[in-house]
């Protein structure tokens, strides 16, 4: 089908996803160029809330003044809820604030905590006290909790009945909120609102009108509370399995509900959140509009990195006289730095991952550590031995060799050590593991793969004269 000299059919045909979203964005500028507002309006009302956001996030200021006003209201709502902070706070700038709000109402509670969260705090006030006093107090509500909480992540629209409710009684409050929310799980709770058990909707469909709700729930569910964090609640839903997972509060208190969707969200951001830490990287660097903004986010590791440097050069000088003695010492300097940081980033990458995926039990953390240790030692001798046999034909002198293999040895297994570790220490003091990673292992590990070095060649020096 083609409107106005442009081809929608391409986006229904496209294969991927990002095909598709080019294609989209391609479409979408033909249409803006040429004039036609129907066809733009056509075209971005047929889209999903995400596939609308990412649009949103590729566009000019300009080009976004112009969609807005096409798309449906609800539309524009779900794909704010989708949008990143930065898209978030160029939307909300080009939106009246009690346009904004409404939007912000058509949302679920969380997220429009989310949305809110991502914008100045005293628009998201403003924009508070334009919504409706239900929608805001529970928004409100949601907003104490840190984001990256269960709390946080957390919606409190559920359904939830009493235990000597009957079957009859609970279809009825399903009906009532069917309208409104993808409902999961039916949670049961007692007077006071104590979790008491669930009922998956399956069984209770099945079961005679009549029957207490009460003797179909599953028993103690397993729940968190609202200040657990969000890293952990993924592993609870990796390891059971869940759809939905309870929200309690100290009491006990049904508080709210964190659902599969909240959590591939949370999963890709503490992947993205780790990878970035390992490279030095900030985890909220693409919220940054500025050159100087990334800048000032990287510069502090890249300073440590250069001190590290700087520490390496001082290892050098220091063993200044026993590079003049033996110069051919030096060719197997960038070997023995090199295998060395490798060796450390690999045992560094596997104790992060033990300790993210959850794995950190004592018994599980000191069989990993205890495999990588062996397996740096194996890897050590060979490697050492190789370099032994490299630096004996091309040097052909014995102490070089023996100097080079035996720090090639060592410098695998310290590096392997400091790189098991480091993420248990920084655990410990609770630093986030992923930043024992990348440029802090490697540049520890060498300087003192240099310090190993020419510490043997030094003794070694010594000892034969």
């Amino acid at each position: 089908m083609s409107r106005g000299g442009i081809d929608l059919s391409e986006l229904t045909e496209q294969a991927t996803l990002l095909e598709r979203r080019e294609v989209l964005l391609e479409t979408a500028r033909q249409a803006l160029e040429s004039g036609d507002r129907a066809t733009l309006r056509l075209v971005l009302n047929s889209q999903h809330p995400a596939d609308l956001a990412e649009l949103l996030r590729l566009l000019s200021d300009d080009e976004r003044e112009w969609v807005l006003p096409l798309v449906a209201e609800p539309l524009v709502s779900r794909a704010l809820a989708e949008s990143d902070p930065v898209t978030v706070q160029q939307v909300a700038a080009e939106l009246d604030e009690e346009v904004l709000s409404d939007l912000v109402e058509e949302m679920a509670p969380d997220d429009a905590a989310d949305v809110l969260g991502d914008l100045p705090e005293e628009q998201s006030e403003r924009v508070l006290e334009l919504m409706e006093g239900e929608e805001a107090s529970e928004v409100r509500e949601l907003m104490t909790h840190p984001e990256d909480s269960g709390g946080g992540i957390m919606t409190s629209r559920l359904v939830a009945v009493g235990q000597s409710h009957t079957v009859d009684q609970a279809v009825s409050n399903l009906r009532e909120w069917a309208d409104e929310e993808d409902i999961l799980t039916l949670f049961v709770v007692d007077d006071e609102r104590h979790l008491v058990g669930t009922v998956p909707l399956r069984r209770m469909l099945l079961a005679s009108r009549d029957t207490l709700v009460g003797e179909l729930a599953d028993r103690d569910p397993i729940c968190v509370r609202a200040d657990v964090d969000q890293e952990e609640i993924a592993a609870y839903f990796s390891e059971y399995d869940l759809l939905v997972l309870p929200v309690v509060d100290e009491d006990g208190e049904l508080v709210g509900q964190v659902t599969v969707d909240d959590i591939v969200e949370v999963i890709q951001e503490e992947a993205a959140e780790d990878l970035s830490k390992m490279a030095a990287i900030g985890a909220h660097e693409d919220e940054e509009r500025s050159a100087f903004g990334v800048m000032r986010r990287r510069l502090p590791w890249l300073l440590f990195c250069l001190v590290g440097t700087l520490v390496s050069g001082g290892v050098l000088d220091l063993f200044s006289g026993v590079l003049a003695a033996v110069a051919p010492l030096i060719l197997f300097v960038p070997a023995i730095m090199a295998m060395g940081g490798n060796s450390g980033i690999q045992t560094s990458t596997v104790t992060v991952r033990s300790l993210a995926t959850g794995h950190a039990h004592t018994a599980d953390l000191r069989r990993t550590v205890w495999r990588e240790l062996r397996v740096a030692a194996g890897m050590g001798l060979l490697l050492g031995g190789a370099v032994y046999t490299v630096a004996r034909a091309w040097i052909g002198d014995e102490t070089v060799a023996r100097c080079a293999g035996l720090a090639m040895l060592c410098a695998i297994v310290v590096s392997a050590v400091l790189g098991a570790v480091v993420p248990l220490a920084f655990r410990a003091l609770r630093i986030d593991p992923a930043v024992a990673s990348g440029p802090l292992i490697t540049t520890l590990n060498d300087i003192l793969s240099l310090l190993i070095y020419f510490g043997i060649a030094a003794g070694l020096m010594q000892l034969w004269g």
